[in-house]
């Protein structure tokens, strides 16, 4: 017999962070922004799986193709694709 998944409702908000790969502090933000939506059971905090989906289904995809930059310089654009003044 086949096992059955199931798949849950809702996570913890530090699991929901690990499910998107961001930081707890990340997640808390889109909660406050309304983006991925979020539900108190007394003092638990449950993070509602289908919005998080919906939350990354609704992010762009990466078209372009410039390497992916990680750490402190991720944020600058490389020099090969700065506007040159004259």
């Amino acid at each position: 017999m086949p096992a059955i998944s199931i798949e849950p409702l809702a996570l913890s908000p530090r699991d929901a962070a690990q499910f998107l790969s961001v930081s707890k502090r990340t997640l808390s933000r889109l909660i406050a922004r309304r983006k991925i939506a979020a539900r108190k059971d007394g003092v638990r905090t449950l993070v509602d799986v289908a919005s998080l989906k919906a939350y990354y289904e609704a992010l762009p995809l990466k078209t372009d193709h410039v390497p992916l930059a990680f750490g402190r310089r991720a944020h600058v654009v490389p020099s090969s694709r700065r506007q040159v003044r004259h």
